[in-house]
């Protein structure tokens, strides 16, 4: 006679590279977001984590298929992504880091949206976190195009000096950042059930 456990077929769980993508995006984003409310002095912790990150992206595009186009454009801009955060936080002198910050912002929210819209052509339970993450970040993105189609019509008529950051790396621990950030771990913590269910195979069929 066999027990309930033994005829309950085994869970979903996707290959190595798909654990190591959830594990270390989940993660990633959460450090991530902590550590930017705390103390900026943490920069080994901070590198650590930008690290983390890359990894963690790179996995996530190599089991969605970084032959696809969506996918090799989503992994540069979060690779964009976290080279102006590297700046940002070394603030190296005479590097002006508030522009780094606007920079990381911009490119995670695109990596976010472009990895959403490969997420829309996949099966239908991924294709909604690809609507809700295409949402999500398509709102910031479009107030800091603005925001910067501003900063350029202030430096045509000689008033950037009102429109630009002066806070420097601390503006990622501000409300603005925060809200960017909360999306980036939202998405990665969905994206990250997915990957350990493996649900994002490359060899999966994409929806029609």
């Amino acid at each position: 006679m066999t027990s309930a456990d033994e005829t309950r077929p085994p869970r979903p769980r996707g290959s190595l590279n798909a654990r190591v993508a959830a594990a270390t995006l989940a993660v990633g984003a959460v450090a991530l977001h902590s550590v930017n409310q705390l103390d900026h002095a943490l920069l080994p912790i901070r590198l650590l984590i930008i690290g983390l990150l890359v990894v963690g992206a790179w996995a996530l595009s190599d089991e969605m298929g970084l032959r696809r186009p969506l996918n090799r454009v989503a992994f540069v801009a979060f690779g964009f992504a976290m080279t102006a955060l590297a700046v940002a936080v070394l603030e190296p002198a005479g590097v002006d880091a508030s522009r780094y910050v606007l920079i990381y912002a911009f490119a995670l929210l695109l990596a976010v949206l472009v990895w959403s819209v490969a997420f829309v052509h996949r099966q239908p339970d991924l294709r909604r976190l690809g609507l809700l993450g295409a949402g999500a970040s398509l709102l910031p993105l479009a107030l800091i195009i603005a925001g910067h189609l501003l900063v350029g019509l202030g430096a045509w008529t000689g008033a950037s000096g009102l429109l630009t950051l002066s806070e420097g790396s601390a503006a990622l621990g501000t409300s603005p950042m925060n809200v960017i950030e909360a999306v980036f771990v939202v998405f990665c913590l969905l994206a990250a059930g997915f990957l350990w269910r493996g649900r994002m195979d490359a060899s999966l069929p994409d929806s029609t």
